[in-house]
């Protein structure tokens, strides 16, 4: 028998629109749940599973990107879906699930602000950063001091995410994905996928930079105004009209 990750689900079982939607790096499925709840009220059924060694989950084999995608396949192996959506390092796991995609089906893909090249020099200062702040124990009310545009709710959620997960899951992610590159990646998407990358305000200067995405043919990106690395707090709304205007065109 094939058993499934544990999951958040929005939505209808018997809806006949189904959304993908997959977190980041020290995060859970909870992290979608504005954008989540948007599309439930849109017909979708709304399924977020969670990462390996995270949200209480036991690591994989190893901590490769690819392992976190293929855990996922029964997902996809049980259903198709007309959005797929990923978030930071869920967006890498996005791309490396490209492969097993409907070759003809059209699918909606959301990319929001992917790592998709980290420089050698730069990894050293990331992993420290990462590492740091998951050990920081931020409350809600430092999180939302931090990120004026969030809400009570996102930040509740994001410590969630990060008391819930693995305290080494950042180091152990970054050291087991050397070197961090997944831009070729893209290559594998299908013909019918429609991809949509998603660019936090580069006055931030965010990892993600747009010439990095600008290079791909038939790749909308988007840079959000104002918004963070975490632009499904602050504006999800901009995440499911970049979906919906996927599926509509």
């Amino acid at each position: 028998m094939t058993t499934v990750p544990s999951a958040s689900q929005w939505g209808s079982p018997t809806a006949n629109r189904r959304a993908f939607l997959i977190h980041g790096l020290d995060s859970s499925s909870h992290t979608f749940h504005r954008v989540a709840s948007t599309l439930a009220t849109k017909g979708y059924l709304v399924i977020a599973p969670n990462l390996l060694g995270h949200a209480l989950r036991k690591p994989g084999v190893d901590f490769k990107v690819q392992t976190l995608a293929d855990d996922l396949l029964p997902y996809l192996q049980a259903a198709e879906y007309d959005i797929v959506i990923g978030h930071s390092m869920g967006a890498l796991v996005v791309l490396s699930l490209f492969k097993y995609l409907p070759k003809t089906k059209p699918t909606s893909v959301v990319l929001i602000d992917p790592s998709l090249e980290i420089a050698a020099e730069r990894m050293v200062d990331w992993k420290v950063k990462l590492s740091d702040h998951s050990r920081t124990n931020l409350s809600p009310e430092d999180y939302m001091a931090l990120n004026p545009l969030w809400t009570r709710e996102d930040a509740i959620w994001r410590v969630l995410g990060t008391q819930i997960g693995r305290s080494t899951n950042s180091d152990d992610h970054i050291d087991g994905n050397v070197p961090w590159s997944f831009s070729h990646l893209i290559a594998d998407k299908p013909a019918a996928a429609a991809l949509t990358v998603l660019i936090e305000d580069l006055r931030f200067n965010g990892a993600l930079k747009l010439e990095s995405v600008a290079k791909f043919k038939d790749i909308r990106a988007v840079i959000v105004p104002n918004a963070s690395h975490w632009i499904q707090y602050e504006f999800p709304e901009v995440i499911v009209e970049e979906a919906l205007r996927n599926i509509e065109e």
